[in-house]
């Protein structure tokens, strides 16, 4: 008896994006998504270790003005320990190692796979000592058909 196995897959290409983080600086590549699921592989190009947040804004909805409100009254009371209630955390105080630290880039311990629903996002640095635009990014997912 012969048995032959078909494997077939779905095209299902994941962008894997390279946000850069600093100490006082986040560049990340889009402020907007179709959907939630992508790959990034934070690239902290300073000598220390940077932490950072990832919160969600909205859940199910994109947040009115979220890419033009400044959100630094929440981003201060964050940082000082408080909670705000609007928000959910999903990763808080995540170490962004320094690229120099990374022994293996095959198994880089600052990727993440995200799947996130349709919602407005942040990430955001957490050793900041003041709060500007620089230091926290705001995007937007627009479905939820990466989930």
């Amino acid at each position: 008896m012969i048995l032959i196995f078909t494997m077939t897959s779905c095209s299902d290409e994941t962008a894997i994006y390279e946000p850069q983080i600093s100490d006082s600086k986040i560049e990340f590549p889009f402020d907007e998504r179709e959907n939630g699921k992508f790959i990034s592989i934070f690239r902290n190009e300073s000598e220390n270790t940077v932490p950072i947040s990832i919160i969600m804004l909205s859940n199910q909805e994109i947040k009115k003005d979220s890419l033009t409100f400044d959100y630094c009254e929440g981003v201060n009371a964050y940082r000082q320990g408080k909670k705000i209630k609007e928000w959910t955390v999903i990763n808080h105080n995540y170490p962004i190692k320094p690229e120099n630290d990374v022994e293996n880039q095959n198994d880089h311990p600052n990727l993440f796979s995200f799947n996130f629903p349709k919602g407005s996002y942040m990430i955001m640095l957490m050793n900041s000592e003041n709060c500007n635009r620089d230091n926290y990014v705001i995007f937007d997912v627009k479905d939820n058909s990466g989930s």
